[in-house]
């Protein structure tokens, strides 16, 4: 899913994910999963995919747009659906030590043990004070902003 030789990450066949992808791009897909926009109003910009189906796993990606353009995203993966309905009440640390353990196994089968790259750099990681682990990826910025064709 994610390509170690440039950090695309394709969605579906006519989107991928790379590094200064325009925000328009990603706004104008007409995704059958959830998506939620959140202007912070200071030249950042949010976009929650919920749910979205990538080969064999469900994915909720968080993107990042700095000044429309694509700098890091967040990734949960799971091997069903996600319950968007659930709240704290189904939470537990343990449960976010084994996912956090699934996603380096993860970060291994898609890259290798290399997490630093010349588009960028990923990690898994949990984080005790908001309660979730995650992947994410920081993109390097680029001199050129290409878009995706076929």
């Amino acid at each position: 899913m994610i390509n170690k030789n440039n950090g695309h990450i394709r969605l579906h066949d006519s989107l991928a994910l790379k590094p200064n992808l325009n925000i328009d791009l990603v706004e104008n897909q007409d995704f059958e999963d959830v998506q939620e926009t959140r202007d912070l109003g200071n030249g950042y910009k949010w976009i929650d995919i919920k749910n979205i189906q990538i080969e064999n796993k469900y994915f909720i990606i968080s993107l990042c747009f700095k000044e429309n353009e694509l700098a890091e995203l967040s990734i949960i993966l799971n091997d069903k659906p996600f319950d968007l309905s659930t709240s704290w009440d189904s939470w537990n640390e343990q449960d976010e030590e084994k996912k956090l353990i699934e996603y380096n196994n993860w970060l291994i089968e898609q890259l290798g043990t290399t997490r630093v790259f010349n588009w960028g750099e990923v990690w898994a990681d949990y984080d005790p004070r908001g309660g979730s682990s995650s992947i994410g990826i920081r993109y390097k910025k680029t001199e050129y902003n290409t878009v995706y064709s076929k």
